[in-house]
């Protein structure tokens, strides 16, 4: 694989990661890991019209687990408030990635993997 380019998780926060394992110790990062896991099982389990997987994985991946759960709860808001039709899959994910597309653009958190042109 070429430097610089994601497979199908993001190296981007490699470092970081590094980084913060040096800051709160293996075991508090570990569980910080376990979340991101949660929540990105989550979002398959209800989110997922088949099209999301990689989508959600690098999210959770280099998104804070904060901002995670706050697009669940705007989505859970949405389908309470029946903005977002329960029912439909497809607009369920396709509700639940503009909010994670807005929630990233407004934190400067790039969630796109890197691949070759």
């Amino acid at each position: 694989m070429e430097e610089g380019l994601d497979s199908f998780i993001s190296h981007k926060p490699a470092l970081p990661n590094l980084e913060r394992i040096r800051e709160v110790g293996l075991l508090t990062y570990l569980e910080e890991q376990r979340e991101r896991l949660l929540l990105v099982e989550h979002l398959l389990a209800h989110y997922n019209e088949g099209r999301s997987m990689t989508f959600y994985c690098a999210a959770c991946a280099l998104m804070p687990p904060d901002l995670i759960r706050q697009a669940i709860g705007e989505l859970e808001g949405m389908l309470t408030s029946e903005q977002v039709d329960g029912s439909d899959l497809k607009a369920k994910a396709k509700a639940m990635k503009g909010i994670i597309r807005d929630l990233s653009s407004q934190a400067s958190i790039d969630i796109k993997l890197r691949k070759k042109k």
